[in-house]
């Protein structure tokens, strides 16, 4: 049985030190502000990517893709015509509080053009945010 706990609601303002290089791939998507993503949200950006990334796979060699979102934070909500107290509320979504600087998603055997097509689709779909294409070297 797996149950998310309720947790307090936290504030980023430091960049992140752990998840700014390339791991997995060879092309990647950073986040340039903080910004808090929902699980809907994630579920439209892997839908988009997944759908795009069918269409340009022309290579010999096999294309991988990385997610690097993972939900972390359970967000409550009360009724609207609750009174003060009776405690927390009950879960109605998880989210995920991206730092400055982290990589969101990583990509291997894409030809470069394929990847800027990406970039530029993805730009649109995130509200508010910066993004940055990065590659290895």
């Amino acid at each position: 049985m797996n149950i998310t706990k309720k947790s307090h609601k936290t504030y980023l303002k430091s960049s992140s030190h752990t998840r700014h290089i390339l791991r997995f791939g060879t092309y990647g998507f950073k986040i340039m502000s903080t910004v808090v993503l929902t699980t809907e949200q994630i579920q439209s950006f892997n839908r988009v990517l997944l759908k795009n990334t069918k269409n340009k796979t022309t290579s010999s060699k096999t294309c991988k893709l990385w997610s690097l979102i993972k939900t972390n934070k359970a967000l409550t909500k009360l009724s609207l015509e609750s009174r003060m107290g009776k405690g927390k509320g009950s879960i109605y979504t998880e989210s995920v509080f991206m730092k400055s600087g982290s990589i969101i998603y990583e990509f291997k055997n894409y030809k470069k053009h394929q990847i800027i097509d990406l970039f530029n689709l993805f730009k649109k779909q995130i509200p508010c945010t910066k993004l940055k294409l990065v590659h290895k070297k």
